[in-house]
């Protein structure tokens, strides 16, 4: 029996899908290697993502290089890792991450980036995920950009269990179509992006800093409130204001006041009459052109075709 029948046997005896835990075993860890190998293109479908799982042990010369690997700069694909035990160190702009359990890291394809087994790591032991999803890898990169590329991921979060199910389903060949594929990883990028935002910022202490602000931008409405007035309001610095405000929520405080307007401008929209023209005075702009523009930035929608698409006054009796 080869090497990928054997997997498939391995594969086929397990009713329950996989969980973290049972990847403590060894044959278990390995099956799921066969999505390394899965061909996608021999259904005629589009390869939305192949992993696979792999155990480095004492390989010191066990390194990759973004920039060394091919790829095409104007479609790349983004490498998505979550390790399980050892460690091993990656570098980004001059930065090195030691990227140990419960950690993960995010490198685009083809980039300047290296990932590598140290001397000083017995080993290093990891899932991954080859992400090609056009739309996927734009939020992945997003992600690196506003995060920087390495993850923080509990062994118990949904996010490692939603890789886990992808590689399960990519190594015993359990997808219908190219669609239930599609919707797992763009499900598993959106997830990801979710547990970064709550492991940097945490809820409580943002949710309440957004509330005192969205309450001060309202309560001065038609007037706009200014970064300035917010920070002497905290009776801090514009600068110092400004970095707290971004450490706490992931926002810049002057992008988050123009959506606290803009929401207001739509609730208007959809539960009154008024012409735009004074929608756009009463939430603080000096016209209806620059209103018009932020809006649409914003909500992708003109406010006329919001007004129409949502104003509860043109819903049917």
């Amino acid at each position: 029996m080869c090497y990928l029948e054997g997997i498939c046997v391995i594969l086929q005896g397990m009713v329950k899908s996989i969980r973290y835990r049972d990847l403590a075993d060894k044959r278990t860890f390995d099956a799921l290697d066969a999505a390394r190998v899965w061909d996608l293109k021999r259904h005629g479908w589009r390869v939305h993502a192949t992993g696979g799982s792999q155990h480095v042990v004492g390989d010191t010369t066990y390194w990759w290089h973004g920039g060394e690997r091919g790829g095409d700069p104007s479609h790349p694909f983004v490498i998505v890792q979550f390790t399980l035990s050892g460690w091993g160190y990656f570098e980004q702009r001059g930065v090195r991450h030691r990227i140990g359990a419960g950690d993960g890291f995010l490198a685009v394809v083809p980039s300047e980036h290296l990932y590598y087994l140290p001397e000083g790591s017995p080993d290093w032991r990891f899932i991954w995920l080859d992400v090609w999803h056009p739309y996927a890898v734009t939020r992945l990169i997003g992600m690196r950009d506003r995060f920087g590329p390495k993850l923080s991921v509990p062994a118990d979060s949904s996010v490692m269990q939603r890789m886990i199910d992808i590689l399960e389903r990519l190594a015993f060949d359990r997808y219908a179509d190219d669609y239930v594929l599609e919707a797992d990883v763009l499900g598993f990028v959106v997830e990801l992006e979710r547990q970064m935002m709550q492991s940097r910022y945490p809820a409580e202490a943002r949710e309440s800093l957004l509330r005192e602000v969205r309450e001060r931008v309202l309560a001065k409405l038609p007037c706009p409130l200014s970064v300035d007035e917010l920070a002497h309001a905290y009776r801090q610095s514009r600068t110092r204001f400004s970095q707290v405000f971004k450490r706490t929520t992931g926002l810049s405080p002057a992008a988050f006041v123009d959506s606290v307007r803009l929401s207001r401008a739509a609730a208007l929209l959809e539960g009154g009459t008024d012409k735009v023209e004074v929608i756009a005075l009463a939430v603080g702009y000096a016209s209806a052109t620059q209103f018009c523009k932020a809006f649409r930035k914003t909500y992708a929608f003109s406010p006329a075709i919001y007004r129409a698409y949502f104003g509860r006054t043109n819903a049917p009796a």
